[in-house]
């Protein structure tokens, strides 16, 4: 087992995410106040369109506003890129509308109206694929519906822009995947009528914009929830995608490169019963949270999370399950399992199973304390919490609970969080029993979230 993070630093530290609101600014209760460089884009946009125009703004990614200032022909000063929802264009035009304007002897001026292809704008980046020599634009759209999205590569010079790519996606990344030290556009392509989904990779040459190499994914997702850009090993980059299938139904695919091929791992085992399943594959209830890729043992390597029932919960409908996460890594293209354990976002820890307890040690959550006890199992006590079979608790409690301190004096306290902090008891049992471990196996089992 690789070693995990000391319980003796009982600090872990907190990663902070961040969520995007889908609202765009023109729902809200005031529009944003225009700074007097915006104010003159605006009066040149409404010189060249007219006034029967309304601003749209890009719903996520970096750049929030309408007025988007970039640098895109590699010339001293920035370009203006605007968009809009003009009321009239001709009918089977696009109302939807990126304007390009450009500063003349000082003065801006619309030099190119393009009309774009959704209906709202996810989101508008920008890169420099390929050599490098030039910076595209990259403009994700989605439709009325929510579930078309597109992804437009664009290129500006001499005043005109250039539609390099446009293709439909569930999920885009700008990263050096190959490991050449250029960037590529990797894109999740899904095919609804096959119920699959491929990855494939881009990139920008002499020759235009090209397929660098495509591989099949485990399924059409219903939407992506995270994407992780991170380390298989120390020779290979890999992007982690983090998908909900929807009721609950959560699952990963990896995608990465071996010899400049791109490569997704086998995502699939055969039951005794001969159902195929798949290896990487997780849930929520009542019990359990939603998880998600990351390196859970802080080694630099990320880590791929999926779920089994623990001993004693098999049988038990899905609702019901109190479940081990299993964490995986990638080796010779197929899903390995590393680790074993069980994982509480709700209580800010992770207990990493050795070899010995697995199979045999199970847990049951005691909500009311905001603890999860630990017990030997065997099939005639099953979940049963006494004397014979409590093996360890482990509390979190809120810094400010005096009660619950008070309460929990004859805990002892093994990590802290911001709010709160984690405190552990140990039965006579578990001190003297097979199953106990030592300060040093604790300390390289037991991690704070």
């Amino acid at each position: 087992m690789k070693r995990l993070c000391r319980a003796a630093a009982l600090i872990a530290a907190v990663g902070m995410l961040s969520g995007c609101s889908g609202a765009s600014v023109e729902n809200l209760l005031t529009a944003p106040k225009l700074t007097q460089e915006q104010s003159e884009i605006y009066q040149a946009l409404i010189n060249s369109s007219g006034s029967s125009i309304k601003l749209k703004y890009p719903r996520g990614g970096e750049f929030r506003s309408a007025f988007v200032l970039q640098n895109i022909d590699g010339e001293p000063e920035n370009e203006a890129l605007v968009f809009y929802e003009s009321q009239s264009v001709q009918s089977g035009e696009s109302a939807l509308r990126l304007k390009v304007l450009d500063q003349n002897e000082g003065q801006w001026e619309a030099v190119y109206d393009l009309a774009c292809v959704g209906s709202e704008i996810d989101s508008i980046s920008f890169a420099s694929l390929g050599d490098g020599k030039t910076t595209e634009i990259i403009v994700c759209y989605s439709m009325l519906n929510q579930t078309e999205k597109t992804v437009s590569v664009l290129n500006y010079g001499s005043g005109i822009i250039s539609e390099l790519y446009s293709g439909s996606y569930a999920c885009m990344e700008v990263i050096d995947l190959n490991d050449d030290g250029e960037q590529e556009l990797v894109t999740v392509i899904p095919d609804k009528a096959n119920q699959t989904a491929s990855a494939v990779m881009f990139t920008k040459s002499e020759n235009g914009f090209q397929k660098l190499g495509e591989t099949p994914l485990s399924g059409v997702s219903a939407e992506y929830v995270s994407v992780t850009k991170g380390q298989l090993d120390e020779a290979t980059t890999a992007l982690f995608l983090d998908y909900s299938r929807g009721g609950g139904q959560y699952g990963t695919d990896v995608i990465y490169c071996i010899g400049g091929r791109l490569r997704s791992p086998v995502n699939l085992w055969i039951g005794s019963d001969g159902i195929p399943s798949n290896v990487i594959n997780r849930f929520t209830n009542d019990y359990m949270t939603e998880i998600r890729s990351m390196d859970i043992d802080r080694d630099g390597f990320v880590e791929i999370p999926s779920m089994t029932p623990l001993p004693g919960y098999e049988t038990l409908q899905r609702s019901e399950q109190l479940c081990a996460v299993e964490w995986y890594m990638v080796e010779d293209n197929c899903y390995k399992r590393e680790y074993y354990g069980y994982y509480s976002s709700k209580y800010n820890f992770v207990l990493i199973f050795p070899s010995r307890w697995q199979g045999v040690v199970s847990a049951v959550v005691n909500y009311q304390d905001n603890e999860i006890i630990f017990i030997s199992y065997n099939s005639e006590s099953g979940l049963t919490v006494d004397e014979n079979t409590e093996l360890m608790r482990i509390r979190t409690i809120d810094k400010d609970d005096t009660e619950a301190l008070v309460n929990s004096k004859d805990y002892r306290m093994i990590g802290e969080s911001e709010d709160s902090i984690i405190c552990l008891k140990e039965t006579a049992g578990y001190l003297t029993g097979n199953l106990a471990l030592t300060e040093s196996e604790f300390q390289n089992c037991f991690i704070v979230l």
